[in-house]
């Protein structure tokens, strides 16, 4: 008798605990990172800014900086531009042009997750022709930013549309 208590016993202490672990409200809830999404937009708002400047300034290595390795521009027009050792051929080309080329910030939208977003604006390219009169090109863009292992923001795609 005492072995068959001792079996009934035994059986109680393997099988109660997962019947009663099945009875509960389910799983614990898994912590949620925090929202740092607006410290993310901001973040992005300055890189923007500074590569502005950098433009600007015709600081191509700096202008090179913001993309990520694997970066790629789709200007309108031109074939796809992809890796830092083909960005930087074309940034020359576009840093060596006269003229200015200025944009602006029209909005930035970070995901949730905070490894990705999007900022869109405006572009104006001033240039001169043939008899030194000045061109003005518009046009839109799309950035998408992907947060880096170092949690810098660099730029993944690059692409613009001519109004015209």
């Amino acid at each position: 008798m005492k072995s068959v208590i001792v079996a009934f016993a035994f059986l109680m202490a393997v099988s109660l605990p997962p019947l009663t672990t099945g009875c509960g409200s389910g799983p614990a809830p898994v912590a949620q990172a925090p929202d740092t999404r607006d410290d993310d937009e901001a973040a992005i708002a300055a890189a923007s800014k500074d590569w502005r400047d950098a433009q600007a300034a015709k600081d191509l290595p700096k202008c090179i900086s913001f993309y990520a390795d694997d970066g790629e521009l789709l200007p309108p027009g031109y074939p796809l531009v992809t890796g830092k050792e083909d960005l930087r051929k074309e940034w020359e080309k576009i840093l060596a042009m006269p003229g200015t080329l200025r944009w602006a910030t029209s909005k930035i939208e970070v995901a949730r997750s905070s490894d990705i977003a999007y900022e869109t604006g405006a572009y104006e390219l001033t240039t001169t022709d043939a008899k030194r009169q000045p061109v003005i090109s518009t046009g839109k863009y799309i950035l998408v930013w992907k947060k880096q292992d170092d949690g810098k923001w660099k730029i993944a795609e690059d692409i613009e549309n001519a109004d015209k």
